[in-house]
């Protein structure tokens, strides 16, 4: 199965998949906020609503997350079945897990601007446990232990025997075009005449406010920002207000409707591609809910 191919190994010992050209960022490390720092935000109803016709063939966090949480526990059999032990991760809840398209277009969400400016908020509450129990539980192998969960190269051992059992029988997929489809249309919406448009109005509200930026991408991307660990005066200032002229032009919606336009266009001209996609996609979420389901009948976990 080509899905394969996209996906590596995290340092906790979990699967994350990202396509090319969704905006994806490495979750910020978990911490507490220093005396005085406001608590991370919720995802907003903004970034949540950006629905795109590809969500429905890639991965979400949510979706990532269960089968991460299913590879743990066939990884803890494995691991027992050699005499060792394997402590399992924390779940994290769905409210705290990012939706696919968060930071498509840059930011969106007005409290996260002014809050972290284009710095990557850290992670919510129940995902920072999980992120911070994969990496504690990691630092504590012994070497012995290392081998048998991920193998002398990090990708075999139980992890790769517990991978491999969820994506038994799934349909062949080719991810590698998918993943180009999403870069060429992703392109192609920013060449669209009406998101030209929005740009320019964005831009043109940008300098109303005090600043000269010609893309509300090459803003986010600006290498200065990535200079500091906290996001300076002006780089907050930039952010929030990228985001409100986002919302006095409606840039985000012109944006996201050009590009689900194009998907959908893909789609039909790729019809049995995204049809073998979608089905392995589903193949493998169903294994992974069949190996949680059967733990919470068990309440133990240990009999899969």
């Amino acid at each position: 199965m080509t899905i394969r191919s996209s996906a590596v190994r995290s340092g906790a010992g979990l699967l994350l998949l990202c396509t090319v050209a969704t905006g994806c960022a490495t979750t910020a490390p978990a911490r507490k906020p220093p005396p005085g720092e406001v608590a991370v935000p919720a995802i907003g109803a903004e970034a949540r609503g950006l629905v795109l016709p590809f969500d429905a063939y890639e991965l979400s966090d949510r979706d990532i997350h269960t089968i991460e949480s299913a590879e743990d526990l066939l990884l803890r059999r494995c691991m027992r079945d050699r005499g060792m032990g394997w402590k399992l991760l924390p779940r994290a809840v769905g409210k705290d897990l990012a939706p696919p398209n968060r930071t498509r277009y840059g930011p969106v969400e007005a409290e996260v601007a002014r809050r972290f400016g284009y710095h990557v908020p850290p992670a919510l509450p129940t995902a920072a446990r999980r992120e911070a129990a994969g990496t504690s539980r990691d630092a504590g192998l012994t070497s012995r232990q290392r081998r048998a969960a991920y193998g002398r190269d990090g990708t075999g051992g139980c992890w790769k025997a517990a991978h491999a059992r969820l994506l038994r029988g799934a349909p062949t997929s080719d991810h590698s075009l998918f993943n180009r489809l999403v870069t060429r249309d992703f392109e192609r919406s920013r060449r669209d005449a009406a998101v030209r448009r929005g740009v320019r109005a964005w831009s043109a509200c940008l300098r109303a406010e005090g600043f000269r930026h010609a893309d509300p991408l090459s803003v986010a991307d600006k290498p200065v920002w990535a200079r500091s660990s906290r996001p300076s005066p002006e780089e907050i200032r930039t952010a929030v207000a990228d985001v409100r002229c986002k919302g006095r032009t409606g840039l985000v919606e012109i944006w996201r409707t050009a590009e689900a336009r194009l998907q959908t266009e893909t789609i039909r001209a790729h019809a049995r591609s995204f049809r073998a996609l979608k089905a392995a996609k589903q193949h493998w979420l169903r294994a992974a809910e069949r190996v949680l389901a059967r733990r919470g009948a068990d309440g133990r976990g240990s009999g899969l």
